[in-house]
């Protein structure tokens, strides 16, 4: 099946589990679009029945093949993982506003974290079939390619994204870049950062984003040759995955070059520290 998929032959059990899991969840969510039950779960983050579904599907998985181990997710079906060596963190739908609205870019995205640190992780996009993966130390992979990302700096042909509304503090930053760069955004922050893995967008600027956004595309990109960071320059991780609930975990990814660039004109815009997650 991981074949089929165009992902690479691996040995790790838990990315080979990944791997399987993101295609047959995309599957069933690609399956239903157009056809799921919409609600809210507050103003402007819409959520649906194939969510909560494909979820309970990848967690009793991962609980049936390795039940020693946490599961964090976004839908609330899993949580409190306690002192375990490895913790899934499972977003079943990521760009779920863009499927709600037939828009065909969302994705699955696992990531694994042991001792809080990134560890494995798959991004897929089931529209397309564009899937990314990465296990600790053996570098990134899209499709059957293996991604390294040189530093490139930002020029007037890069690729930037942020979430909008804008953050009232780095708004004059973002500003900077729509009048000297082009912007890209997709509607899922798995798949910018998967996209920036493979040097498609060279930052990418996000304060709400979330654990499980971001557990599996930041082992992506950095396994590619990436940075990511919060926009003052410190490390994401480890975060207290046994008490998360859904603090935004604000970011700043790219390339090394264009990363760095980009650091140091937040840095100068950000007069406070942000909040660690809760």
């Amino acid at each position: 099946m991981l074949d089929q998929v165009g992902a690479r032959s691996t040995g790790d059990v838990r990315l080979r589990l990944a791997l399987a899991l993101a295609h047959q969840g995309g599957q069933r969510a690609a399956a239903a679009r157009g056809r799921a039950h919409i609600g809210w779960k507050g103003p402007g983050d819409r959520v649906t029945d194939v969510d909560v579904a494909v979820q309970s599907q990848l967690v009793d998985r991962i609980r049936a093949c390795f039940p020693g181990d946490g599961v964090v997710a976004e839908e609330g079906l899993a949580a409190d993982p306690g002192p375990r060596e490895f913790v899934w963190i499972v977003d079943p739908l990521d760009g779920t506003n863009n499927f709600a609205l037939g828009i065909p870019c969302f994705a699955v995205s696992i990531g694994i974290l042991r001792h809080g640190l990134p560890y494995a992780g798959v991004v897929r996009d089931p529209n397309t079939g564009f899937t990314c993966s990465a296990v600790l130390g053996e570098g990134a992979v899209a499709g059957e390619r293996t991604v390294v990302l040189s530093g490139q700096p930002l020029t007037a042909a890069s690729n930037v994204a942020a979430r909008v509304p804008l953050d009232p503090d780095l708004a004059p930053v973002v500003s900077q870049w729509l009048r000297r760069h082009k912007l890209r955004g997709f509607g899922s922050v798995a798949l910018h950062l998967a996209y920036a893995a493979i040097g498609a967008l060279d930052v990418v600027l996000d304060h709400k984003a979330t654990l499980w956004d971001i557990a599996a595309g930041a082992l992506v990109l950095q396994e590619a040759g990436g940075a990511i960071t919060d926009p003052r320059g410190q490390p994401l991780f480890p975060p207290d995955a046994a008490a998360y609930g859904g603090a935004p975990m604000p970011f700043l990814a790219g390339n090394p070059s264009a990363h760095a660039e980009a650091l140091a004109a937040c840095r100068a815009h950000l007069a406070a520290p942000l909040a660690r997650p809760r």
